[in-house]
């Protein structure tokens, strides 16, 4: 794996690791307000809020696998092209 990721481009190796990055940001915060409903905040509008986090971390990974994708078919691309 780590192969693979090391022949990526550089732009879809930083677009892949931002989004990731964002997404674990996403469920954390998903989980601290989820954890906290009642004790430290309202509870009905912490776990709203939470499973509305969650149930927003499924598109936002399809959206960075897809840019990643993406983003690597373009270079792939433009390098064959050129050739």
């Amino acid at each position: 794996m780590k192969k693979v990721f090391t022949s990526l481009h550089r732009s879809s190796r930083i677009t892949f690791v931002a989004g990731w990055l964002i997404i674990a940001a996403v469920i954390a915060a998903s989980t601290v307000l989820y954890i906290g409903a009642g004790q430290f905040f309202d509870y009905y509008s912490a776990v709203d809020f939470s499973e509305k986090l969650l149930a927003s971390a499924r598109p936002i990974s399809v959206a960075v696998c897809a840019s990643s994708v993406g983003i690597e078919y373009y270079f792939k691309k433009k390098k064959h092209s050129s050739d």
